[in-house]
């Protein structure tokens, strides 16, 4: 090679760019987007165009294309990734700084630059929802932020169809942030009626295009992750948590009726379908547990003893299955929301619930009397329910614990108002003795409890 000219050189390094060529533009010849009559590829193309729609890697397959996204990423060839870092650094001191529109700005350039890194769109969209939202003080523009987070987490979606995980965080914002927040009240009105004049006193389309409650929609996101989890694993939880998501969705919207003053046919179907879901959907579905790390089994939780008696012939089985379902229903405290839905169906249960919202709502209107007649039934009725056996459990429900002490400190707090001296003994006595020790629960009634002074003003 040493003893050729310059042009003949050159016209070797020529010849052998053709001849790569020839093989590398054969391998990378593009499909020409036509199809069969049975959905199949007439031309599609060379071997790695082949291969990304074999498996699915093609930038159609995994979700909508963003053409100005791929242009960026062309453009900036191997520096992606430090302009990423760079974005990364500069969001974090706009959000310091509380440059919203900027933030917001860099938030998109983010996405654009990795649109298939779902951990970006959960990232930001977190960001959004919780910390973002946390910054201000009006109700109504903590829902604005909220809402951006979920718009931006669905548009991840529709960027990763097949992604698992995104579907679970936005049906996660929905459920939790909207439902469950300190402003769920406000939320849970604004997601049916948004503040936004643009709306009409409609739902924001975007997030809420049919105008129904968060939670059956959250429910309807959880289902869909539930459905592609069965292709692709997800890393967020264990997947006996994960897989009763959508079932705990309805759970919470029949608890979500009650809290809003609705306690009619619709709110016992909404208990009847909750329990529906809980032991013949969810409790039918089979889990492989494995207790101690070498102890593996095939398990639904929905399991009775005569069951696994009648399935299982050797001793040693029944136990192994027997510890098995009973470690698993422990874990998604699967018996307490059986025995919760049954609960929920007894009339008693259905009245203490009325009497308690109506106890809120007449000592909002500064009725003391009525308010705390009203309140001591809601205790009564309580009371009876949590003696009784098969209910019994029910006291370890933080949730309806809360309600139970609330309902007594409207119940006291109209003695106190009249300057009288409360009776020493009265309904959930016991009850109230033991979760005044708990600060995390007295915590959360003070707060429902100045939300109701502030409203009855």
């Amino acid at each position: 090679m040493n003893q050729m000219t310059s042009q003949q050189r050159k016209l070797v390094y020529l010849i052998g760019i053709i001849v790569l060529l020839v093989p590398i533009t054969g391998l990378s010849l593009p499909a020409d987007g036509t199809k069969t009559p049975d959905g199949k590829a007439k031309n599609p193309g060379g071997l790695l165009s082949k291969l990304r729609s074999d498996y699915d890697l093609g930038e159609s397959d995994l979700g909508d294309v963003d053409a100005s996204g791929a242009a960026v990423n062309l453009v900036l060839l191997g520096m992606r990734g430090v302009a990423v870092n760079l974005l990364w650094i500069e969001l974090d001191e706009q959000k310091d700084m509380k440059r919203w529109a900027e933030m917001q700005a860099t938030t998109e350039s983010i996405v654009r630059l990795q649109p298939h890194y779902e951990k970006v769109w959960d990232i930001a969209g977190w960001n959004l929802a919780y910390n973002t939202s946390a910054e201000w003080d009006a109700v109504p523009d903590r829902y604005y932020w909220v809402k951006q987070g979920a718009k931006l987490l669905k548009r991840g979606v529709a960027r990763n169809k097949k992604s698992t995980e995104l579907y679970y965080r936005m049906g996660k914002v929905l459920q939790h942030k909207i439902g469950l927040a300190d402003e769920s009240v406000e939320y849970r009105s604004y997601f049916l009626k948004d503040p936004d004049p643009a709306f009409n006193g409609g739902p924001d389309p975007s997030i809420n295009p049919d105008g129904r409650d968060n939670y059956l929609v959250a429910k309807d996101w959880f289902t869909d992750a539930c459905e592609r989890e069965l292709n692709r694993p997800q890393h967020i939880l264990d997947r006996t948590l994960f897989r009763a998501t959508p079932e705990r969705c309805q759970f919470d919207y029949a608890q979500g009726l009650q809290k809003d003053g609705h306690f009619g046919e619709a709110t016992r179907e909404a208990w009847e379908l909750a329990r529906l879901d809980w032991t013949e959907k969810y409790g039918r579905e089979v889990f492989h547990a494995v207790i101690g790390g070498n102890e593996e089994s095939d398990i639904r939780m929905e399991t009775s003893l005569e069951e696994i008696e009648e399935q299982y012939k050797a001793p040693e089985d029944q136990i192994r299955i027997k510890r098995a379902v009973d470690a698993y229903q422990k874990m998604v405290n699967y018996r307490y929301w059986r025995m919760r839905a049954n609960a929920e169906a007894e009339h008693e249960m259905a009245e203490a619930h009325r009497s308690f919202y109506e106890a809120k709502q007449l000592y909002k209107d500064q009725e003391l009397l009525k308010a705390r007649a009203s309140a001591f039934n809601a205790m009564e009725g309580f009371d009876k329910l949590f003696k009784r056996p098969e209910y019994a459990s029910l006291v370890d429900e933080d949730l309806l614990c809360e309600e139970c002490v609330l309902g007594w400190k409207i119940w006291d707090d109209t003695y106190q108002l009249g300057q009288e001296k409360p009776p020493e003994t009265f309904p959930m006595d016991w009850l109230i003795n033991v979760k005044r020790q708990n600060e995390y629960i007295m915590k959360n009634i003070e707060k429902q409890f100045k939300r109701l002074l502030l409203e009855g003003k």
